[in-house]
């Protein structure tokens, strides 16, 4: 499973750098965006999906105190499927290319919440999992 996480993680480390070279760009790509946000969406799907497990599996074996680092992941990994839930409706692919300049703004701010995400999987996540790791 680590390594699972390590997995999604650079992937979503890749779409979130695709998206970030396609918004520094004047005008849309009307092609390259809907993908990268489509892979982005589902990697982060997956990602989700994963913690879920291993916060799950992990909280009964873990200290006090790691377990509720676990819980906080928890909360912050709910309020992040809300934040991404909420910005994607707000943004569909036609409100984004008719005010580019906003989407990329609140893309931007997308991006670095799930960066911020990512990290905390890292602190986290994988000392605990490198300790329980065969």
């Amino acid at each position: 499973m680590p390594a699972d996480l390590r997995a999604l993680h650079d992937e979503m480390s890749t779409a979130l750098a695709e998206l970030d070279r396609l918004t520094a760009s004047d005008s849309p790509d009307h092609i390259a965006i809907p993908a990268a946000r489509l892979r982005l969406s589902r990697a982060s799907g997956r990602r989700r999906r994963l913690v879920d497990a291993m916060t799950t599996r992990l909280l009964g074996s873990v200290s006090p105190a790691d377990s509720d680092r676990l819980r906080a992941l928890r909360e912050i990994n709910a309020a992040q499927l809300h934040a991404s839930t909420s910005h994607i409706g707000k943004w569909g692919m036609r409100h984004a290319l008719e005010d580019w300049a906003g989407y990329c703004e609140a893309s931007k701010r997308m991006r670095q919440s799930l960066r911020d995400l990512m990290a905390e999987d890292r602190r986290t996540l994988y000392p605990l999992l490198d300790r329980k790791a065969p």
